[in-house]
Parts: structure tokens; C-alpha cells; sequence
């Protein structure tokens, strides 16, 4: 007897298992990718002032700031510049731009200045103080000696670079040469937050597929040639699996905080839900629909401002967010499968 090639059900089942696995562990891939390049460059007192800024937390690049800026909007800052102080009604577009300038030195115009702002927070009235300095003055003042640099900056200065995510930036000096140690790219590390934040996002909401699956699974094994189309209590049922799915997943494979075994399974069981909400859609139970929503979200939220307080309440409502928006895959496995099948064959299972 030739057997049976699975029906398409199955392989959208076991396809939802296999995203759902590889999205568990989306934070695992994202932090094993955090390094980021950091180099030593050699500077000079006047040389690349730019650099020198991107380095120092101490230094500003003002150009950098007010480069896209019309001369109108820059013209307060450069009557400092010239003048020693400025001191009057600016652009609103410029006294957002200053708003959170706090910083001892800065860079215009390719030169040092030594910077002092004072910003109403009613009006767009500004005080600036504008100094210039030499460059070596701002150098010996914001520069930390090497023998004090932490040992990744040490690595940095030595061999002109260090892979890694937690690399101390700033201005260091080895005898009469000064180093500006910063990433190779500002754009890296945006890309690296950004990365590490959507693993942290997608691990749970590939564990609540994973539990959809297995959940389906189970249904369909159990007497694989009878037609089971998913009920409002079995889908409840399969949903529920991405509680402990993800607590498992947790302990297993993460070591964190006490937070991550609250906020991953109550992300997980949002995304489940929406096999739920497939179902009530299936049978258009609007309102039903709605009030099985309005719980999940309410019951997630809850949770986690009864586990971890206030940032309970910012996690859990990220976590509806997201598995609102996640959970339209397991929502349209739900309507698939809370259907009968027109056809019953053995190659169903």
C-alpha cells in the first residue's frame, strides 16, 4: 500500500511549528550578534575636531546639529560665536535643536568653544555663552590618562581596534598622543539596539506558534481520520499551551530576570489567542469576539502590573501590541481550521 502524502493542513501546521522554533529563539541570535567595532584613532590638538566630539561625551559636534539648519536659524549661535554671548528670542526650529544641549565644550565651525546654555522652558528665549578654547585645552581637560582606561580601551589603543558591545568610548592619552576611541559606525549600534529589542520582542511570540502547533497537532492525532474542527473550548484549550510552552522555554534557555517569566508567557498567550479569536471569527461571534479580547488584554496587563508594578503595565501593554499584530497568523489558522472539511481521505493526516 503506497502511503498517504500529508494534506495541506499538515504542512501549515508543521510549517507554524518551524517558524514558530526558529522565532524562539530570535533573542538567543540577536545577542550572540551584539559586538560592534570600536577603533583608536590618533589625534592631534586641532585635528579632526569631529572625531574628537564623536569620541567624548564632554563635546558636542554643533555643526553636525545645525548642518541641515538655514542661516537664519543658525544666526544666534554664530552672533555667540563672534560676540562671546547671545542672548534673545530664537526659531522655535532652533530652540528645539539646543533644547538638551548640556555639554562643556563644543564644536563649531571647526573650532573649540567653551559652551554655557541657558533654555526658558516657556518661551523660545535662550542664553549662550560661547568661549573659544585651544584645542589642547580641551583635549587635557576631557582626556583620561591611559594607565586609568578601562582594559577594552587599553585593546582599542594597542591594536587600533576591539570587537565588542561594551567598549568604553571616549578621549584617551598615552604619553603626548591622544587617542579618540568611539564605534566605527554610530548606525551599528542603532542596528544592534534595534535587533536585540525585536529578539527580546519575537522570542514569546514564537513560542505562542510553537504551542498553536502542537496544540493543533494534538487534535489532529488523536483520530486522524475524523474531521475535529476547532471549537471556541479547543482552541481555548491550544492557547492555553503557550503558558507553559514559554515558561519552559524560559527556565531551559534564558537565564534573566524574574520579569522574563512573567512578560514571556503573557506575551506568548496573546499571540495564541488569536487561534481563539480565528474561531468566534469563523462563526462571527462579534461580540463575543470583542470580550475575549478586551480579557486577554486585560488579563496580560494585569499581570503584569500585579508581578512587576509600574513597568508591568508598559511590558504588558507592549505585549498586546505586539501579539495583537503577531497573533493574525494563529487568528487565520483558527478560522481554517474551526471549518469542516469538505472531504475526508486518508491522506488527511
Amino acid at each position: 500500500m503506497q502511503p498517504s502524502k500529508p494534506s495541506l493542513r499538515t504542512i501549515a501546521i508543521f510549517g507554524l511549528l518551524v517558524v514558530g522554533v526558529v522565532g524562539s529563539f530570535a533573542f538567543h541570535a540577536a545577542v550572540t550578534d551584539m559586538d560592534v567595532t570600536y577603533t583608536a584613532t590618533a589625534v592631534q590638538p586641532g585635528e579632526e575636531p569631529s572625531r574628537v566630539a564623536f569620541a567624548s561625551g564632554q563635546i558636542v559636534d554643533l555643526d553636525e546639529r545645525l548642518e541641515d539648519k538655514s542661516a537664519s536659524i543658525r544666526q544666534p549661535v554664530e552672533h555667540a560665536a563672534a560676540n562671546g554671548s547671545f542672548a534673545g528670542t530664537v526659531p522655535p526650529e532652533l530652540h528645539i535643536t539646543l533644547d538638551d544641549l548640556e555639554t562643556r565644550y563644543v564644536v563649531y565651525e571647526g573650532a573649540y568653544y567653551r559652551w554655557n546654555l541657558t533654555v526658558s522652558d516657556e518661551t523660545t528665549f535662550v542664553s549662550i555663552e560661547m568661549a573659544q578654547v585651544t584645542a589642547t585645552t580641551v583635549l587635557d581637560s576631557v582626556a583620561t590618562a591611559y594607565d586609568a582606561a578601562p582594559p577594552k580601551a587599553k585593546s582599542a589603543i594597542q591594536s587600533g581596534s576591539v570587537t565588542d558591545w561594551n567598549v568604553e568610548r571616549g578621549i584617551y592619552r598615552q604619553g603626548q598622543t591622544y587617542y579618540a576611541v568611539a564605534p566605527r559606525s554610530e548606525t551599528a549600534i542603532a542596528g544592534k539596539i534595534i535587533s536585540g529589542f525585536l529578539g527580546y520582542a519575537l522570542t514569546p511570540v514564537g513560542r505562542g506558534y510553537v504551542a498553536v502547533a502542537l496544540g493543533l497537532l494534538a487534535y489532529r492525532y488523536r483520530n486522524p481520520l475524523t474531521d475535529r474542527p476547532l471549537t471556541v473550548q479547543r482552541s481555548l484549550s491550544v492557547a492555553a499551551m503557550a503558558v507553559p510552552v514559554a515558561f519552559i522555554g524560559t527556565l531551559v534557555f534564558e537565564s534573566g530576570s524574574w520579569s522574563r517569566f512573567v512578560t514571556g508567557p503573557m506575551s506568548a498567550l496573546v499571540v495564541a489567542s488569536g487561534v481563539v479569536a480565528g474561531v468566534l471569527v469563523h462563526q462571527r461571534r462579534w461580540l463575543a469576539l470583542l470580550g475575549f479580547t478586551g480579557f486577554v488584554a486585560a488579563l496580560v496587563v494585569g499581570a503584569s502590573v500585579l508581578a512587576l508594578g509600574v513597568i508591568g503595565g508598559l511590558l504588558g501593554g507592549l505585549a498586546v501590541f505586539v501579539g495583537l499584530l503577531t497573533g493574525v497568523i494563529p487568528l487565520g489558522y483558527g478560522i481554517a481550521f474551526g471549518a469542516h472539511r469538505s472531504r475526508k481521505t486518508n491522506g488527511d493526516a
